[in-house]
């Protein structure tokens, strides 16, 4: 039975992951931290930030409070203990998956929950998110499918489950292999 439950936010696939995340822990009765990964460059800013970088920089956080305040509500109105919280990613090279690897980490989780990635062909050498957390992870990695299910059907939306599930029930854990 998870007691920590760590699902990561603030993508288009999230929802998905958050749907997931708060059915799980209802299941379980574990607490929910909602983690949004503040990415300082992300690459939408690249233009953006020659015309006026404070603006940038000023609608990054803006976002980054948006998607917080948005998972908190989802949280809440779920009547589930939990918190949504952002953390800013580091400039020294630290990567979204090592990240949310590190905060579940600290954070005593026992659950990491993430959206579903899209398929896309050429990646210009860098893993899949799903690859870097589960290859940097203490605990079990939940990939939740694409399509988000009502938070009020009941349905879990996982498609790769963790290794142990709250009803006891024995499940396969896959990692999939990095791209190359």
């Amino acid at each position: 039975m998870y007691k920590h439950i760590l699902v990561a936010v603030g993508t288009s696939l999230s929802e998905s992951a958050l749907t997931t995340a708060i059915t799980r822990a209802r299941d379980c009765n574990a607490r929910l931290t909602a983690l949004h990964i503040v990415d300082q460059a992300p690459w939408w800013a690249i233009v953006t930030a020659d015309s006026n970088p404070g603006e940038t920089l000023d609608v990054i956080e803006d976002h980054a409070r948006a998607v917080t305040r948005y998972a908190a509500r989802l949280i809440d109105s779920a009547g589930i203990d939990g918190i949504a919280r952002s953390v800013t990613q580091p400039l020294d090279g630290t990567s979204v998956g090592e990240l949310i690897a590190r905060e579940a980490k600290a954070a005593g989780a026992d659950l990491i929950v993430l959206g579903g990635e899209a398929e896309a062909g050429w990646r210009h050498g860098e893993a899949r998110l799903r690859d870097v957390v589960c290859s940097h992870a203490t605990c079990d990695v939940l990939i939740a499918a694409h399509a988000s299910a009502p938070l009020s059907a009941g349905t879990d939306n996982a498609r790769v489950a963790a290794s142990s599930a709250c009803a006891g029930t024995r499940v396969s854990h896959r990692q999939s292999a990095p791209r190359k």
